[in-house]
């Protein structure tokens, strides 16, 4: 992780496909970018009990590491596969969205209407504040790089 990325605060994300919305007056609103917050302690535990025991594991073993041993492709593929596997279920799913929701300072119902390419930059940028889940998410994309940016910055 890169001491932006350690001193980073909040980021935001820019939606391509705005979400309607009811504005402070009743009228129909775009939502037209996200602010996601650095995490607290209570999305740190909710994201613990999401992905398990054994994916943190994973995860905190192969930081400590250090990032001059790069994993292998496998091993960062077979990681994204555990955390997935952990989080496909209808509980999860919404645990995950819930999550991301309380970062955002929104309502689980909107982050359930992003588009599919705004909830990709979402993961994204949600990523970049658990680094130990990115570096296993690039290692396990064919054709990118550990230091790959994902949404924009704001301290």
């Amino acid at each position: 992780m890169s001491r932006d990325d350690a001193l980073l605060t909040q980021l935001e994300i820019p939606l391509a496909f705005p979400v309607p919305v009811k504005g402070a007056d009743g009228k129909e609103a775009e939502r037209s970018k996200l602010t996601m917050r650095r995490p607290k302690t209570r999305h740190a535990k909710r994201l613990a009990v999401l992905v398990g025991k054994d994916v943190l594991d994973a995860l905190i073993n192969s930081e400590d590491k250090g990032e001059e041993q790069e994993q292998p492709e496998t091993g960062g593929r077979e990681l994204v596969v555990q955390i997935l596997g952990r989080l496909l279920s209808a509980e999860s799913l919404d645990g995950l969205t819930g999550l991301i929701a309380d970062m955002c300072g929104e309502e689980p119902e909107l982050i359930d209407e992003l588009d599919i390419l705004d909830l990709m930059a979402v993961g994204g940028a949600f990523l970049r504040f658990f680094p130990a889940l990115q570096s296993a998410a690039l290692t396990a994309l064919p054709g990118t790089s550990r230091s790959s940016p994902a949404g924009s910055r704001t301290n």
